[in-house]
C-alpha cells in the first residue's frame, strides 16, 4: 500500500515539473484553462495563438469552417422526476455523448509528443465545445447544463459528455384514463453564430425501450436520504425512449435533436376497482332471466344499475379538475355504452310486463309459440312444466289465463258466443323476446369486454 502512495507521489511531482516546465506557456497570459493542462495542449494553443493573435481563440470561437459536423453517439436518460406542483410534466437528467471534428486540434505524432495518441482536458472552457442547448422552457431557470470527459485524439476528433438536466414538453394522452400516457420531449439545437450550417448526426438506437420511475421529489435534497427518495416514486414509468432531427422552420441550416420519454402511468390496482365491479354487476343484469319471474328481473336490474352508479361517481372523483382537453376516454366509452345497455335492458323487460298484462282474444302462430316455448324452458329453464302456467310472470292469475289447449278441451263447456282467451300463449312469446334481447345484450357485452380488457 504504502509503494502504491509513493509511486503516485512521484507521479504527480513529474506531471507537476513537467507542467512547469512546459516551454509553450511563456507566451501565453490570461489564459481561460486554469493552468492544469497537459503541454501537449499548450503546445495546440500556442499553435494557434501565432496564427489568430488571440489566447482565447481555442475557446471562444468554433472552427473556421461553413459547415460543422456533430455525431451524437447517444443520449442517455438517467432519471426523471416530476415538476413540482405538477402531476404530468417531468424534469429529465441525462447525459449526450458527441463527437465532432476540429482542425485546429490536430497534431503531428512525430518528434516531442510521438507517443500521445489522445489528450484528456481537465477544464471544458479551455476549449470551444458546441452548444447543443435547449432554449425553450429554461426562460425561469431551473435547468442545468455542462460540458465533461473531454478527450482529443491526434486527427482532431473531439470526444465529449454533456450532463444536463431541462424541463420536458410534455403531451398527456388521456383515452387511456386512469393508466395514460404521457410524451415529453426535450428539442436540441447547434445554433453557432460563426457557422453557416450544423448538421446532427445520430448514431445511437433511435428508439430503446426502458423502465424507469418517475421520482415524485427532487433527488438532490440535501436534507434527505438517498435511500428514503427512491420509495418516494411516482404512478408514472418511463417505458420508451426516442432521438430524432429534423430542420427547424425548414431551414437546412438549423437542426434540431428531438429527444423524448413516454412514460404511462401504471395504476392497476384502480383500474381493476373501476372496472371489474362494474362489468360483474352487466353480466349479472343481462343473465337475469335465469333468476325467475319478470318482476325478480326487474329488481335484479335495478340492483346492478345500483352498483354501476356507485362505480361510475367512484371514477368521477379521480378525473382531473382541468378535465381531459376535449379527450374522451375510453372507459367513459365503456361506462356511457353500459349504461346504454341497462337501460335498454330495463325497458325491455317493463315493456314486456305491461303487454304481459293486456288480454289476447287473437291466437299467435303455432310455429311461433312453439318456438317462444322450446326458448323459455330450453334455453332459460323457465317454468319447464306446462302445468304452472307462468302464472309467476303477471300480477294476477284469472280464470281466462289458460293456455290454448285448456280452452280447447274446455270449449264444449263454454257458452255459444264467448270469446276465446289467447294471453298466455301471448306471454310465452313475450318472455321469450325478452330472454332473447337479455342473450344478445349479453353477447354484445362480452365482445365489449374482451376489447376493453385484452
Amino acid at each position: 500500500m504504502s509503494f502504491l502512495v509513493l509511486f503516485g507521489a512521484l507521479l504527480l511531482i513529474q506531471t507537476s515539473e513537467q507542467m512547469v516546465q512546459c516551454r509553450y506557456t511563456k507566451n501565453l497570459t490570461n489564459r481561460a484553462d486554469g493552468g492544469d493542462e497537459h503541454c501537449l495542449f499548450y503546445y495546440l494553443l500556442n499553435k494557434e495563438y501565432e496564427k489568430s493573435g488571440s489566447v482565447h481563440s481555442l475557446s471562444a470561437y468554433p472552427p473556421n469552417s461553413d459547415e460543422m459536423t456533430i455525431t451524437i453517439e447517444n443520449v442517455l436518460v438517467k432519471y426523471v422526476e416530476l415538476v413540482k406542483g405538477s402531476s404530468y410534466q417531468f424534469n429529465v437528467f441525462g447525459d449526450i455523448y458527441l463527437n465532432w471534428k476540429d482542425e485546429r486540434m490536430k497534431w503531428d505524432k512525430k518528434g516531442e509528443f510521438e507517443n500521445y495518441e489522445h489528450l484528456y482536458i481537465f477544464n471544458s472552457s479551455a476549449i470551444w465545445t458546441p452548444h447543443v442547448i435547449d432554449h425553450t422552457l429554461c426562460s425561469e431557470g431551473g435547468c442545468s447544463y455542462s460540458v465533461d470527459d473531454v478527450d482529443i485524439y491526434d486527427d482532431g476528433t473531439i470526444y465529449a459528455r454533456i450532463q444536463f438536466k431541462y424541463l420536458a414538453s410534455c403531451t398527456v394522452d388521456y383515452r387511456k384514463f386512469p393508466e395514460e400516457d404521457d410524451s415529453c420531449c426535450i428539442f436540441f439545437t447547434a445554433f453557432e453564430p460563426n457557422v453557416e450550417q450544423t448538421t446532427l448526426v445520430l448514431e445511437g438506437k433511435e428508439k430503446e425501450k426502458m423502465n424507469r420511475p418517475v421520482y415524485a421529489q427532487k433527488i438532490y435534497e440535501k436534507e434527505k436520504q438517498l435511500s428514503d427518495i427512491v420509495q418516494e416514486h411516482s404512478p408514472w414509468v418511463v417505458v420508451e425512449k426516442t432521438m430524432s432531427t429534423s430542420n427547424l422552420g425548414g431551414l437546412k441550416s438549423l437542426q434540431v435533436m428531438q429527444v423524448c420519454v413516454r412514460a404511462e402511468k401504471q395504476m392497476s390496482t384502480v383500474r381493476v376497482a373501476l372496472l371489474f365491479p362494474v362489468t360483474l354487476a352487466t353480466y349479472v343484469m343481462l343473465a337475469s332471466p335465469l333468476f325467475g319471474d319478470l318482476r325478480t328481473q326487474i329488481y335484479v336490474k335495478l340492483f346492478s344499475l345500483h352498483i354501476q352508479t356507485l362505480c361510475f361517481l367512484y371514477l368521477c372523483t379521480i378525473t382531473p379538475l382541468n378535465g381531459f382537453l376535449g379527450v374522451r376516454p375510453r372507459i367513459y366509452i365503456f361506462y356511457e355504452l353500459i349504461f346504454t345497455i341497462s337501460f335498454m335492458s330495463i325497458l325491455v323487460t317493463l315493456v314486456v310486463m305491461a303487454l304481459s298484462r293486456v288480454k289476447r282474444n287473437v291466437p299467435p302462430s303455432h310455429r311461433l309459440f312453439l318456438s317462444a316455448k322450446l326458448i323459455n324452458r330450453v334455453v332459460c329453464c323457465i317454468e319447464p312444466e306446462r302445468s304452472d302456467a307462468y302464472h309467476r310472470y303477471v300480477e294476477e292469475d284469472t280464470p281466462e289465463s289458460r293456455t290454448t289447449s285448456e280452452v280447447s278441451q274446455q270449449q264444449s263447456v263454454i257458452r255459444p258466443g264467448a270469446e276465446l282467451d289467447y294471453t298466455q300463449d301471448w306471454r310465452h312469446i313475450y318472455l321469450a323476446m325478452n330472454n332473447m334481447f337479455s342473450a344478445l345484450m349479453f353477447s354484445v357485452f362480452l365482445f365489449m369486454t374482451f376489447l376493453e380488457f385484452f
